[in-house]
């Protein structure tokens, strides 16, 4: 996964300009519930994996959240699929 991409992209969600990664997500008034939904999208349009409500709940920063996904692919690269994907 490309890192640098994906905050960029988080940071759009979030109407901002940077996202550094030790941000927390909690923080910015956009991290709202159309937020949430908007980031769970993007894990599965662009990065392919499917994420869990529980997963997010445990998010606190940008980087614990980039970490999830790629954590994510890794596992389904590694052959053990995404459990949530039909």
């Amino acid at each position: 996964m490309n890192q640098p991409e994906f905050y960029q992209r988080l940071a759009e969600i979030l109407d901002v300009d940077e996202l550094p990664s030790e941000s927390e997500l909690r923080d910015f008034d956009e991290w709202d519930s159309l937020a949430v939904l908007s980031a769970l999208a993007l894990a599965d349009s662009k990065y392919g994996v499917t994420l869990r409500a529980e997963e997010i709940r445990s998010v606190v920063t940008a980087a614990d959240l980039a970490g999830l996904v790629e954590a994510k692919q890794k596992q389904r690269s590694a052959g053990l699929g995404d459990p949530d994907r039909v």
